[in-house]
């Protein structure tokens, strides 16, 4: 394996570790607003049962239920920002856009970037 491959494949595993990590701290911020204190089970525990749904684990139903739908959150917002980017990089080649700014107006009009951020 060429030094190329090897900075290839480390890169694509920190980042797959970023990003199991920003999805697990935004369930469980989650989580955090939706049920109680008292209720709330461990990091590694939202970590193993996302990891395997369909296995052993230590949540009951209800923290199932809201760590799956927060999961299911998340993904929503970055398969979204993905359509965008899509949709954005089509649009600025078709000419039809000049820039991001041009593109938000277009799909998003009327929106302040505060009110986008809220909505996403």
């Amino acid at each position: 394996m060429d030094q190329f491959q090897m900075d290839h494949q480390a890169l694509y595993h920190l980042l797959k570790i970023k990003c199991e990590r920003e999805t697990l701290d935004d369930v469980l911020q989650g989580m955090r607003t939706l049920l109680a204190d008292e209720a709330m089970p461990t990091a590694e525990q939202v970590r193993a049962f996302l990891r395997a749904p369909d296995g052993d684990t230590a949540l009951d139903p209800q923290q199932q239920m809201v760590a799956m739908d927060q999961m299911l959150q998340c993904m929503e917002v970055n398969f979204r920002t993905c359509c965008d980017l899509l949709r954005y990089q089509q649009m600025k080649k078709a000419g039809a856009v000049r820039d991001m700014d041009e593109f938000l107006d277009v799909f998003y009009p009327g929106n302040t970037e505060e009110e986008q951020d809220e909505s996403v």
